[in-house]
């Protein structure tokens, strides 16, 4: 337990934003794996490139560099303007849910029962 803070440290400004983010982001890495596991294709085409040269590891890693990208923006943002830096932060989590919804979606509609 910390008794007192250092000056030069500050918390970051949308940690539930940031959990959310990285929630959706291993969501999109776990149903990648299961699709391209069950014998589906990757559609993304800056992926299918990451995948073919560097493999699934790599795809992790360029996956959570751009978390970690859009974390640093949001913090930029929102530390001069907090309520563009939250809008910015809830877009990521928005844009992120896409390629989950339509990955499960065709888990359920083509890869049949676990």
């Amino acid at each position: 337990m910390r008794l007192w803070r250092s000056p030069a440290r500050q918390d970051v400004l949308f940690p539930n934003h940031y959990t959310w983010l990285v929630f959706v982001a291993a969501l999109d890495i776990m149903l990648t794996c299961m699709i391209l596991y069950r014998g589906g294709r990757e559609v993304n085409v800056v992926a299918k490139m990451i995948i073919h040269h560097f493999g699934l590891t790599g795809l992790v890693l360029f996956k959570y560099a751009m978390v970690v990208t859009v974390i640093v923006l949001c913090e930029i943002v929102g530390r001069r303007d907090r309520e563009w830096g939250r809008w910015l932060a809830t877009a990521a989590i928005a844009i992120n849910c896409v390629p989950v919804a339509f990955g499960f979606g065709l888990m359920l509609m083509h890869l049949g029962p676990w």
